[in-house]
């Protein structure tokens, strides 16, 4: 496997655990993650600016969710109830006006973003632009692109690559830094407030992770 394409797979990784990390917590998805904290931390995670919050985080696995304390804790701080969530965490709420009806408007604009880069919902479970769904988007990404290197198409990955970049700008650097202040200001348990931090972590260096290397691909 070629270094581009080794790195897209690493990334593919990242997103996808982010993207499982963010929903609804049971014990299956705890050992699940857990498995792919240990494959990922094959990768050589150290030599990422975000690899100080990616080790903090890595301290809660194995991690033991049975007796209902982190499904408590998931409902408080991202679950809409009665009261609503203290941290929703979907980007219309933090840029788009409550009132108005702009909050369908702007899903509605993000699923056919999707049909546009030609992907079908990616998350049955959540919202089109709940964090889970968005960070599985940039997984989806980044496979497309580890797919083209391994085929030799460097066009195609470079395309890729470009996509990416623009999806992290228009979404999830857009309002992961203002999700992580409210995440903060709620008083998150251990767990959670590693996990808002290691993403926020990620999520920003990616952005400008993907712009250097589009500088440095071949053929882009």
């Amino acid at each position: 496997m070629s270094d581009w394409a080794e790195t897209a797979r690493t990334r593919q990784g990242l997103y996808r655990f982010f993207g499982e990390a963010f929903s609804s917590p049971s014990q299956d998805r705890s050992e699940l993650l857990a498995g792919a904290r240990l494959i990922l931390d094959q990768r050589d995670l150290d030599r990422f600016a975000f690899s100080l919050e990616w080790r903090r985080l890595g301290q809660h696995f194995p991690m033991e969710i049975r007796g209902g304390k982190l499904e408590v804790e998931y409902v408080r701080l991202f679950a809409s109830g009665m009261s609503g969530a203290l941290s929703p965490p979907t980007e219309s709420y933090y840029r788009v006006p409550a009132k108005g009806g702009g909050i369908a408007e702007f899903v509605a604009d993000l699923q056919r973003e999707y049909r546009g880069m030609g992907l079908a919902a990616v998350s049955v479970d959540e919202s089109p632009d709940h964090l889970t769904t968005e960070l599985q988007v940039m997984s989806v990404l980044c496979g497309q692109e580890a797919d083209a290197w391994e085929a030799g198409q460097e066009v195609l990955a470079g395309d890729m690559m470009e996509k990416e970049s623009q999806f992290l700008r228009r979404h999830l650097v857009a309002w992961v830094p203002a999700f992580r202040r409210r995440v903060v200001a709620a008083g998150p348990s251990a767990f959670y407030g590693d996990l808002v931090n290691a993403v926020h972590s990620f999520v920003v260096h990616d952005n400008d992770y993907v712009a250097v290397l589009i500088g440095r691909a071949p053929s882009i």
